[in-house]
């Protein structure tokens, strides 16, 4: 640990945390009297360093007023040379300490994923690339509140690559162990496996019984080797989401922070729960121009960013081409497409001084082909005359309100799902009292395990069994009944669906 700087107005108190570019403090502050938190980096102190640390500040601080940014009061340089942040203090625990020891509920990290989301894609818009999300960076603030930290920071003392990312290799996407990259989807892989941590218990290639060194974990990242996550109350569509977003081609990724929230608010729809509301600041200058979307599920507010020289003069993020509804998540409805590929960069300021960001060039064409963009305009238009008339005065069938989607709430979006491997082949045979459940797969693949799914009156009530065996041999009472469905769970792949259901009756 770096000994804690000098800094007029503040008052060391303890050691918050150490990371492998900052140290992170807490201090009393004498005017006005509050406790804060300050980051204080271990390298960077060469004069171009400290002028981009200056203006990425300048341009977080900005930005830190939204509900799911950690607000930053404060930067500078100490009389050593040390960059530093002042920001407010979260106290602990934060979802770093808590997922190891228990993942945490399924409600709870899809309200932080939408939440989070919000914040990558308000930094997106600013031009600001995060680089390193992971749980670490998620910080909870004295009412509970999830809160991004971390901005930039790692590019800006000039680590980039996996060697500089270190302990962030576990959370990092294919194509930054070994090259720096500036497209949003980068933010979108890590966001999406910082989630599935939280739901896991542990990052989300890492394994119990193999090693798990930065080579290992480097290995299975660019296989696509994701530790299968095995939680019965887990939906598969959250399972589909986060795996889509965790694509080794990136191509198949969400093509922003705000496609990935919207998938996320659709499982949340689907579970039954009120959608957490996309808060996105919109620091692109046509934001100001442009319709913004303030409906339930989203809500974009246009505000006025000045971006430093130094700032502005960085490779921009590259944002592939964006559809309407990503434009304009509010409304599900799809329009005509048109327009031109491009990205949105950063141009050279003017005058030498500040100036604002030029206006983002986004395409409206979607990275989908005619078919696909039939295919899924036929089922939106059939799932929204089914139930178009129950989101607004509920199911005759349903009075209760107690299945479909919420009153006052947009169905889910289709999603295209990745490939799902064909569930198993279910045979039974033996007889009296004496049963055996065979299972075969289409294609089997080393590594391939089961999940077994016991029902009926003849066994006990419990979790599903997972295993490598394709068989079960069960005692059947006389007259009792026991079912077996079978579903396949194939490491970098997709959770098959459940085979069809088995049953005998003891006899004898």
């Amino acid at each position: 640990m770096q000994q804690p700087p000098h800094i007029p107005g503040f008052t060391f108190v303890d050691l918050v945390g150490e990371g492998g570019f900052a140290d992170v403090f807490r201090y009393q502050q004498e005017l006005p009297t509050r406790q804060v938190a300050i980051k204080v980096l271990r390298s960077g102190n060469d004069a171009a360093s400290i002028e981009l640390f200056r203006a990425e500040a300048n341009v977080m601080a900005q930005l830190s007023n939204h509900p799911s940014i950690v607000p930053i009061y404060q930067a500078g340089v100490s009389s050593d040379g040390r960059a530093f942040l002042v920001m407010e203090y979260c106290p602990p625990p934060h979802v770093a300490q808590r997922y190891r020891t228990q993942p945490l509920a399924v409600g709870e990290v899809l309200d932080i994923g939408v939440k989070i989301a919000s914040a990558v894609e308000t930094a997106h818009r600013a031009g600001i690339l995060h680089r390193d999300i992971k749980p670490h960076n998620i910080l909870t603030s004295s009412f509970g509140v999830p809160l991004l930290t971390d901005f930039g920071i790692a590019s800006v003392v000039g680590e980039t690559g996996a060697g500089a990312q270190g302990l962030s290799i576990p959370w990092s996407p294919p194509e930054s162990l070994s090259a720096d990259s500036h497209d949003v989807r980068s933010d979108v892989y890590s966001l999406a496996a910082t989630l599935y941590s939280l739901l896991i218990g542990h990052p989300p290639f890492e394994r119990r019984d193999a090693p798990n060194d930065n080579a290992s974990l480097m290995t299975r990242i660019e296989r696509g080797q994701l530790t299968p996550l095995r939680r019965p109350d887990v939906p598969a569509s959250l399972v589909d989401v986060l795996r889509r977003a965790m694509s080794v081609d990136i191509a198949r990724r969400p093509v922003s922070a705000m496609v990935l929230g919207r998938q996320l608010q659709d499982v949340q729809i689907e579970l039954r729960q009120s959608p957490t509301r996309l808060e996105v600041m919109d620091a692109s200058p046509s934001a100001l121009v442009q319709e913004q979307p303030n409906d339930v599920r989203t809500l974009v507010r246009p505000v006025s960013v000045i971006i430093p020289a130094a700032v502005h003069e960085r490779p921009g993020p590259f944002q592939p081409a964006l559809d309407e509804r990503t434009r304009n998540p509010g409304h599900s409805g799809h329009s005509g497409h048109s327009g031109h590929s491009g990205h949105s960069g950063r141009r050279g300021a003017t005058g030498g001084g500040s100036a604002e960001r030029p206006a983002p060039e986004r395409s409206e064409e979607r990275r989908l082909g005619v078919p696909a963009r039939i295919g899924i305009g036929v089922v939106a238009a059939a799932v929204l005359g089914a139930i178009g008339f129950a989101l607004v005065a509920g199911s005759a069938d349903d009075p209760g309100g107690k299945g479909g989607t919420l009153r006052g709430e947009d169905p889910p979006d289709p999603v295209e799902l990745l490939d799902r491997p064909p569930a198993p082949v279910v045979t039974k045979s033996g007889g009296g009292a004496r049963w055996t459940f065979s299972w075969v797969q289409e294609s089997p693949q080393p590594g391939d395990m089961f999940k077994v799914l016991l029902s009926g009156d003849g066994v006990q009530p419990g979790p599903p069994e997972y295993v490598e065996s394709t068989r079960k041999t069960l005692t059947v009472a006389r007259g009792a009944t026991v079912c077996v469905e079978v579903a396949l769970l194939r490491d970098g792949g997709e959770t098959s669906a459940l085979s069809q259901r088995k049953c005998v009756t003891g006899e004898g």
